[in-house]
């Protein structure tokens, strides 16, 4: 097996797309171009003109949109196995988010064009993506609810376990330096840090270079309880 071959199984496996029809997988993956991203390059902008949908297939991507004091909010980052740009391309509207690759990054890109053609085709295949908006959104309202959620250091926690849950890594690092996670959860670089240490010295997080990995999850989840 081929390294593309794996990434395309477990793409298979993944998600909305692993809970799809086969006979939806295989007429969409005729659909797909392959692209690749350099760290910090784009897949799109808010504001683009919406003209296709990404499937990544390893690397990392962040999505940021404006707040209304014009600086970009980091709202999520995930990895293989996320597809983004399904609801403006739909909605036929503009770009609502900023998708960034953090490190190397491979997609499939699905167009605009070939996917029109698609749900001409077969009519019924638009409630399939209907499906990957509903799972999108569902992200999106955990996002906004979690950080509601009062007491810096739950969360942190909070997001941490759902970026351990997104992560593509077989080894569990989640690729996320110090200072994403402090706009992730928009507090300070020095608060993060000093929530984030205590979490280290507990032996419930471990920590690397521009990533991080869950040690105890059950003990992490407990303190959310609590």
């Amino acid at each position: 097996m081929t390294i593309n071959e794996a990434k395309l199984t477990a793409l298979h496996e993944s998600g909305w797309f692993g809970a799809r029809s086969q006979a939806f997988q295989s007429a969409l993956l005729e659909c797909a171009i392959h692209r690749s991203y350099g760290a910090e390059e784009a897949l799109y902008l808010q504001g683009d003109v919406a003209n296709g949908i990404h499937a990544v297939l390893d690397g990392n991507v962040r999505i940021t949109t404006p707040a209304d004091d014009g600086q970009d909010f980091v709202m999520h980052q995930e990895g293989g196995g996320f597809w983004i740009g399904d609801l403006a391309l739909f909605a036929s509207e503009s770009r609502l988010v900023s998708v960034i690759a953090t490190q190397p990054t491979n997609t499939l890109f699905f167009p605009s064009s070939r996917l029109e053609r698609l749900v001409q085709e077969t009519p019924e295949f638009i409630r399939e993506f209907y499906a990957l908006t509903h799972e999108n959104m569902q992200k999106a309202l955990r996002i906004v609810a979690n950080l509601a959620v009062t007491g810096t250091e739950k969360r942190l926690v909070l997001r941490l376990l759902h970026l351990d849950e997104v992560a593509a890594d077989v080894d569990g690092w989640i690729p996320v330096s110090q200072e994403e996670l402090a706009a992730m959860i928009a507090v300070s670089s020095p608060t993060l840090y000093r929530k984030l240490h205590r979490l280290i010295q507990l032996d419930l997080v471990e920590g690397g270079y521009g990533r991080l990995r869950l040690k105890d999850r059950s003990a992490l989840i407990s303190s959310c309880q609590s």
